[in-house]
C-alpha cells in the first residue's frame, strides 16, 4: 500500500507542459508567471489585465500580490519557504522566485533536469546545480478553487488583423480580383504544352503551330498586364495599410499616461513603431496571394482529375504529406520566434538607451558596463536566432524535396500509364505542369502559416501597446472637441485663450505607483497663491518630484483633490491647462532642430515677443544670438553642441515661452552658477507666476514664503527657512549634512 502511495504521488508530480506567456517587459514577470499557471487550467486572461490585478509598477510585483490576484481569479494560493526537496514533493505548476529579482513556473523535476516556463525567454531546462545556485527558497503554490471557472479565449491573430484590414475591404477585393485574372492564363500552359507535344510534335500538324504561338503570345501579354495591374494595387495598398497603422500607433502611443513610459525602454518602443510596415507588406502582399493560393489548389485539382485520377490520388497523398509535415515544423517555431522578437526589443532598447547617455557612459568610463550589457542581450539574441535556425533550414528544404519525390513517383507512374494507353505524352507533361501548380500553392500556404507565427509575436507586441488605455485627460478633451459631451464632466471654462491666475491647492491627495502597496503620497495638502513660492525638500525618495508631476498632471491622485484657481482641475480643458502650468524637469530633451523650434515645440502661433522675453528672462538671450543663425540655429540631439548650463536655461525658456501662471522646477537650475541663478530667480519674481521648486540647494529655496520637508510621502515640517534651521527636524539635518 505505501509502495502504491509513493508511486501515485510520483505519478501526480511529474513534470507538465504549460503554455508559453511572455512578458513584454522586465517588471511584468510575475503577471507573466500567474498567466502561464491561469492557462495551464484553461482560464486565459490577457497580460494587461493581470499586470493591473498584480500591482505592476515601475518596481515590478511582489509574491503576495501575486497571491491576491490569483485568488481574485478563484485559486487557491499560499506562499511557502521550501527547500528543493520539499519542491519535488508539490504538484506542479508553481511559481519560484528566481535570483532574488525575478518569477517563473516550475513544470517538473526530471532525472537529471529541472523543467522551467520562463516568462523572459519560454520553456527552458537547467540542471539541478543551476537550479540550486538561482532559487530563493520562496515557492508559490496554487490548485483550483470550488469557484473556479474556465473563461476567456486566446487572442485570435484572424481578429487582430481583420480590424487593421477592415478600413482597405475595396483595396483587397481589387487585388484579390487581380490576383484571379492572373491565374487564369497559367491554367492555359499546360494545355498548350500538350497540344505541341500531341499534335504538332506526334502528329506532325504544322499548320497548328501558328494559331499556337499567337495564342502563347497573347497569353503572355495578358499576364503581363494583369501583374503590373496586381502589382499597381498591391503598392496602394501597401502604402496605406502602413500610413495607417504606423500614424495609429504613434497617435495611440503620444496620448499614453506616463506611468506607461516608466516601464519600458524608449528604444524598445520605438522598434514597435517600425513593425508597422512589416505587418503591412505581409498583409499587403503574402495575404493576398494566399487567399487566391488557395481557391486556385481545387480549381488545380478539379482539371488534375480530369486528365488522371490515379496520378491525382498520388498528387493529394504527397500534397498532405507535405502539409502536415510542415504545419508540425511550422508549430515548433512558434515560441522561439517570440523570444527572438523580444530579445530584439531589448537589443534596441540597451542600443539607444546607452546612446541617449553616452556622456554620463564616457565621464563615468562605463563603456565597458555598457558593452557587455550589450553583448549579453545581443547574445541572448543570437542564441534565439540559432534556435531558430534550424527549423527555418529544414522548412526551405523540405518542400523542395517532397515536390521533387512527387515529381519522380508521377513520372514513374505516368510513364506506366502512357504505356498502357491510359494518357498520352502531351498528357503527361500537361500533368506535370499542372503538378507543379497545384504543390506550390500549398507550400505557400504553409510559409505563409509559418510568417503568420512571426507575425504573431509583432502583433502582440504592437497590441500590447495599442490595447493600453490612453490618458484619461486626454480622452475627455477628446470627446469634448468631438461635442460628445455624454459621461464628459462639464467644463467650467471652455475658451482656449483662458489664462489661469495662479492658485493652486492640494486637497488630502494620496498617491503611489502600486494600488495594492500603502500610498507614496498621504493626505497630503499644500495651498499656493498668485506669485508665491513654496519649495519641496527631503531626502531621495521622499516624493518630491512624484508630487511635482501630480500637480502638473503627469500622474492621476488616488485620493483628494487638485484645484487650481479653486476649481478642480478636471473640470478644464487641456488646452488651459497646457497654456497656465508649466514644468522643467531634471532630465533636459532637446531634439535635433532649430533652437525656435526647440523652445516652441512647433506652435507657429506664439509671439515672437513672448520667445525673446522668455529666453531674456532665462538668461540665454545673448547665448542663442551667439551662435550662427541665432533663434534659426541647428541644435544637435540632445543639445550635444551646447553647455549643460545652456541646456538647463533652455529647458526654462521653453517653460516660459506660454506664460505660465503656475510653474513647477524640479532641480531646474542644479548646472547652474549662483549669479545666474539668481538672476533667473529675480525673473521670475517680476512674471509673478506661482512657483513649486523642487531643489537641494540652500540658495535655491532660501527665499521661498514656505519650505515643505517631505518624509516617505508625508509632510512633516512646514515654514520659513529662518523658522525650520532652529529647529530640531528634518531640515535642520539636512542643511548640516549639506543635503541642502
Amino acid at each position: 500500500m505505501i509502495l502504491i502511495l509513493k508511486l501515485w504521488q510520483k505519478y501526480k508530480c511529474r513534470p507538465v507542459r504549460t503554455p508559453v506567456v511572455l512578458q513584454m517587459e522586465a517588471v511584468e514577470c510575475g503577471a507573466a508567471a500567474l498567466g502561464i499557471i491561469l492557462s495551464y487550467y484553461r482560464c486565459i486572461v490577457p497580460l494587461i489585465e493581470l499586470r493591473r490585478e498584480c500591482g505592476v509598477s515601475r518596481d515590478g510585483s511582489k509574491a503576495s500580490n501575486i497571491l491576491k490576484a490569483a485568488r481574485l481569479y478563484k485559486l487557491n494560493a499560499k506562499g511557502f519557504k521550501k527547500t528543493i526537496e520539499d519542491l519535488k514533493n508539490i504538484v506542479p505548476p508553481y511559481i519560484v522566485f528566481w535570483n532574488f529579482n525575478h518569477f517563473l513556473v516550475v513544470e517538473g523535476f526530471g532525472k537529471n533536469r529541472v523543467y522551467l516556463n520562463d516568462p523572459a525567454v519560454g520553456r527552458r531546462t537547467v540542471s539541478p546545480d543551476e537550479f540550486r545556485q538561482a532559487y530563493t527558497g520562496v515557492v508559490l503554490i496554487f490548485e483550483r478553487g470550488n469557484e473556479f471557472t474556465k473563461t476567456g479565449k486566446k487572442l485570435s491573430i484572424s481578429r487582430s488583423l481583420a480590424s487593421r484590414l477592415k478600413p482597405s475591404l475595396w483595396a483587397i477585393f481589387y487585388c484579390l480580383v487581380a490576383g484571379l485574372f492572373l491565374t487564369i492564363p497559367r491554367l492555359a500552359i499546360p494545355a498548350f504544352s500538350q497540344i505541341f507535344i500531341d499534335e504538332i510534335l506526334v502528329e506532325n500538324r504544322i499548320d497548328w503551330l501558328r494559331p499556337l504561338i499567337l495564342g502563347m503570345l497573347f497569353i503572355a501579354i495578358t499576364q503581363g498586364l494583369l501583374a503590373r495591374l496586381r502589382l499597381f494595387y498591391l503598392r496602394r495598398l501597401m502604402l496605406k495599410l502602413s500610413v495607417s497603422m504606423s500614424g495609429q500607433f504613434l497617435w495611440h502611443t503620444l496620448r499614453l499616461p506616463a506611468e506607461f513610459y516608466a516601464q519600458r525602454f524608449a528604444g524598445e518602443i520605438s522598434s514597435r513603431s517600425q513593425l508597422n510596415d512589416k505587418v503591412a507588406d505581409v498583409l499587403s502582399g503574402r495575404l493576398a496571394t494566399t487567399v487566391i493560393d488557395s481557391i486556385m489548389i481545387v480549381f488545380y485539382a478539379l482539371i488534375m482529375l480530369l486528365y488522371d485520377w490515379v496520378l491525382t490520388g498520388v498528387a493529394i497523398v504527397f500534397a498532405a504529406l507535405n502539409f502536415f509535415a510542415l504545419q508540425a515544423l511550422s508549430r515548433s517555431r512558434v515560441e522561439t520566434n517570440t523570444r527572438l522578437v523580444q530579445e530584439t526589443g531589448k537589443v534596441s532598447g540597451v542600443a539607444v538607451g546607452g546612446i541617449q547617455a553616452i556622456e554620463t557612459v564616457k565621464a563615468s568610463g562605463l563603456e565597458l558596463d555598457l558593452f557587455s550589457k550589450f553583448a549579453g542581450y545581443y547574445a541572448q539574441m543570437i542564441n534565439a536566432q540559432q534556435q531558430l535556425a534550424l527549423p527555418t533550414q529544414i522548412l526551405s528544404i523540405l518542400p523542395v524535396f517532397l515536390t521533387t519525390l512527387a515529381t519522380a513517383f508521377i513520372l514513374i507512374i505516368g510513364g506506366l500509364r502512357v504505356m498502357n494507353g491510359s494518357l498520352t505524352i502531351g498528357m503527361l507533361i500537361a500533368y506535370q505542369s499542372l503538378t507543379q501548380q497545384f504543390l506550390s500553392p500549398i507550400n505557400n500556404l504553409v510559409n505563409f502559416g509559418s510568417t503568420l507565427q512571426e507575425l504573431e509575436a509583432d502583433l502582440n507586441r504592437l497590441d500590447d501597446v495599442l490595447q493600453n488605455p490612453i490618458d484619461v485627460e486626454v480622452e475627455r478633451e477628446l470627446k469634448y472637441n468631438q461635442n460628445k459631451t455624454d459621461n464628459v464632466p462639464d467644463f467650467l471654462i471652455t475658451q482656449d485663450s483662458f489664462q489661469l491666475q495662479g492658485y493652486l491647492e492640494l486637497r488630502q491627495v494620496s498617491f503611489g505607483y502600486n494600488r495594492l502597496d500603502s500610498p507614496l503620497i498621504e493626505n497630503l495638502s499644500l495651498s499656493l497663491k498668485p506669485g508665491q513660492r513654496i519649495a519641496l525638500v527631503g531626502g531621495s525618495g521622499s516624493g518630491k518630484s512624484t508630487v511635482a508631476k501630480l500637480i502638473t498632471g503627469l500622474y492621476k491622485p488616488w485620493d483628494g483633490q487638485i484645484l487650481l484657481d479653486g476649481i478642480s482641475r478636471s473640470h478644464y480643458p487641456r488646452s488651459i491647462l497646457a497654456n497656465s502650468l508649466a514644468m522643467v524637469e531634471q532630465d533636459i530633451f532637446l531634439f535635433a532642430g532649430t533652437v525656435r523650434e526647440n523652445l516652441t515645440l512647433w506652435d507657429a502661433t506664439i509671439p515672437e515677443e513672448d520667445l525673446v522675453k522668455a529666453c531674456l528672462d532665462a538668461r540665454i538671450h545673448d547665448s542663442i544670438l551667439n551662435l550662427p543663425g541665432g533663434y534659426n540655429a541647428i541644435l544637435n540631439e540632445g543639445g550635444m553642441n551646447i553647455s549643460g548650463g545652456e541646456r538647463q536655461r533652455f529647458e526654462i525658456a521653453r517653460a516660459l515661452v506660454r506664460n505660465p501662471a503656475v510653474l513647477v522646477l524640479d532641480e531646474a537650475t542644479s548646472a547652474l552658477d549662483a549669479e545666474t541663478e539668481l538672476m533667473i530667480d529675480r525673473n521670475l519674481q517680476k512674471r509673478g507666476c506661482s512657483c513649486i521648486v523642487v531643489a537641494h540647494r540652500l540658495s535655491t529655496i532660501r527665499d521661498c514664503d514656505e519650505i515643505i520637508v517631505l518624509e516617505r510621502g508625508k509632510i512633516v515640517q512646514r515654514g520659513t527657512h529662518e523658522e525650520l534651521r532652529y529647529q530640531d527636524g528634518i531640515y535642520a539635518r539636512l542643511i548640516g549634512d549639506n543635503i541642502v
